[in-house]
């Protein structure tokens, strides 16, 4: 039940990507049969794949191309709409760096507690 709880959005996502595709298939495969009995010509499966083929690989196409256009649009704009958050996070981090710096800890130890000894139950 736990793996359904921290995958289970994937597989819908992928049921749900799937399941789009298979209508992309039967719709366009309807489309490309009534196109081949209006020129009178028989169905062939072999040109029916090429043209599905295509018209997915056009599809996926401009959609990376979206996606990718808004990844590098988003890193360049991050700099930009950012910038004032970072520059108050690292003045943040050099004061809490100075403070501890003061107390005699080291900076860049880590932060999570040390495991203390076990004791022995003798």
């Amino acid at each position: 039940m736990k793996h359904i709880r921290r995958w289970g959005a994937v597989y819908l996502l992928v049921l749900l990507f799937l399941g789009s595709w298979l209508g992309h298939f039967l719709t366009q495969l309807a489309t490309f049969r009534s196109e081949q009995q209006e020129h009178g010509q028989p169905f062939v499966w072999a040109d029916y794949m090429t043209d599905f083929w295509a018209s997915t690989l056009e599809n996926w196409q401009s959609e990376w191309l979206q996606l990718i256009f808004q990844a590098i649009l988003l890193l360049g704009a991050k700099h930009w709409l950012f910038q004032v958050d970072a520059e108050d996070m690292e003045r943040m981090e050099r004061k809490v760096d100075a403070i501890a710096e003061r107390l005699g800890l080291d900076p860049d130890e880590s932060d999570e507690p040390k495991p203390e000894k076990e004791q022995s139950g003798a």
